[in-house]
């Protein structure tokens, strides 16, 4: 081994200009790459940190469906209008989940879109929808947002918690500004409930501290507003159909008697004109009875206190997201509940997933440098074994074998790797160092997803150092087989002719 250690560092000694070369192209690829590692590890873990803090938690829970969910509603536009699924047996979840020893708190959320306008001014616009219970949210993100003016929802209070860029968005719309105590109708509409109005009060404006421009659009409603938005009651829209006593009461009338089976039937032709007293009781009280009690009424617009869409969950420890989630699946399993246990991510909605994609393109372009690196470096070594090729006849002549080549060789390539290897590091890290101190500021929205927050201050990721270095070394030894297969093809007696 010392043989090949003082062979390998002369031979690299004598050709100076050819291992500078190698050797800046391996300190310039580790200190990229732990730059860039790094820094898109830092802003992953960034990403991470803002949506579990304040918006996602680390779990969450949904009815189980073969569509994509996001906090937002579905990704598929095409069935917006359909209403999402409500979480089965909810307080037997609820009560699981909040009474684990891992879990730090839970809850509950709806989404919904809605048009918002208001009276008596034209022009409206569309806005997003979480529906919230005060206590619970707030329990579980404290310190998510900024009020800009008025309150935040009271527990039990109706009304609405306008985004500033939704207020903006409106306000330039209508021609008219909107403040804490005015007034909004919220139109919502699906396929399940129809067409639903809700007045509400403008509790207050607000404005999320780590935003992007998906979730700036999103205002929060109470939940019973919200329900009766989405069509969340306690009984589901349904058929009525009359008893005896009330068919009775209207006759012998038909639907086609009713409403007409052509365009040219009208209620004049065909109730007034053809209607005779049939001399049954059509008494108040009688009439009111047509169409079942009041109570049962009701309960079309009564909402349900137990339907909601998601059930976030945010633990003590994020290192337990894994046993957690198995505990909650074990739990859902053994009472046949239809419900499903997902990731922040899954869950977190474009943006999101916008900056994790930014990050697998990065990770590609980094394998497009790594494999121009190796083409140059064996190039390079080419050329360098090339010119030694007597040197190496005359080795072979005396007695080397082929193995002792290839490990010197190999032995150079590894020394190059690891001497300017070091050289890269330490120019990266204290690349990072400037870095960290100065802070990157995110020169808009689409940064600061990328980031994580306005300003990123990348720190040293071992997890990049290592992938570095092994991506390093694995480049410098592909790099070399090349030029040692073309070295042992050479015969002795025709490299020490060419001497």
């Amino acid at each position: 081994m010392r043989v090949l250690i003082k062979i390998a560092f002369r031979n690299l000694r004598e050709h100076r200009a050819k291992t500078l070369i190698i050797g800046i192209i391996i300190t310039m690829g580790i200190s990229i790459l732990i730059i860039g590692n790094s820094m898109m590890d830092t802003a992953t873990a960034g990403i991470k940190r803002a949506y579990w803090s304040n918006y996602t938690g680390h779990i969450i829970l949904s009815a189980s469906t073969n569509e994509q969910l996001t906090l937002f509603g579905r990704q598929d536009m095409t069935s917006m209008n359909d209403p999402l699924p409500r979480i089965p047996e909810y307080t037997s979840i609820f009560e699981y989940c909040s009474s684990h020893a891992e879990i730090e708190s839970v809850n509950p959320q709806t989404a919904s879109r809605a048009i918002m306008s208001a009276e008596e001014i034209e022009g409206r616009e569309m806005v997003l929808l979480f529906g919230i219970d005060a206590d619970p949210y707030r329990n579980m993100f404290p310190e998510n947002l900024d009020l800009l003016a008025g309150d935040f929802l009271k527990p039990g209070e109706e009304g609405i918690l306008l985004s500033e860029v939704g207020k903006n968005q409106f306000e330039e719309t209508t021609g008219r500004s909107l403040e804490p105590g005015d007034k909004v109708l919220l139109t919502g509409i699906n396929s399940s409930s129809g067409m639903k109005i809700r007045e509400l009060t403008v509790r207050g404006i607000f404005r999320f501290k780590q935003s992007n421009p998906q979730l700036d659009r999103v205002s929060m409603v109470d939940i019973n507003n919200l329900r009766i938005l989405e069509g969340l009651t306690l009984t589901p829209e349904a058929e009525i159909e009359l008893d005896e006593r009330e068919q009775s009461l209207l006759g012998d009338f038909s639907e086609k008697d009713l409403f007409g089976d052509s365009p040219g039937d009208t209620a004049e032709t065909l109730l007034i004109e053809e209607v005779t007293a049939t001399g049954k009781d059509l008494s108040p009280d009688a009439m009111s009875g047509l169409f079942g009690s009041q109570d049962e009424r009701k309960q079309f617009l009564q909402t349900d206190s137990g339907a909601w869409h998601f059930l976030l969950v945010k633990l003590n420890d994020p290192g337990h997201i894994a046993g957690v989630t198995g505990d909650i699946n074990s739990f859902l399993s053994d009472r046949e509940i239809d419900a499903e246990v997902s990731d922040w991510l899954s869950f977190a909605g474009m943006a999101a997933e916008m900056a994790y994609s930014i990050k697998n393109v990065f990770n590609i372009l980094i394998l497009i440098i790594a494999v121009v690196a190796v083409i140059i470096i064996m190039n390079t070594l080419v050329i360098s074994v090339t010119e030694r090729i007597p040197e190496i006849g005359t080795m072979r002549a005396i007695g080397a074998q082929k193995g002792f080549v290839r490990r010197m060789i190999l032995m150079e390539t590894v020394m190059i790797s690891g001497i300017f290897g070091l050289m890269g590091i330490l120019l990266g890290v204290g690349a990072l160092g400037f870095l960290y101190l100065s802070g990157i500021q995110a020169p808009n929205f689409y940064f600061e997803v990328i980031f994580g927050g306005q300003v990123l201050h990348p720190v040293l990721s071992l997890q990049a150092l290592g992938v570095s270095l092994v991506v390093v070394f694995t480049m410098a030894i592909a790099a070399s087989l090349y030029p040692v297969s073309i070295a042992l093809k050479v015969k002795p007696v025709t490299a020490m002719q060419s001497a």
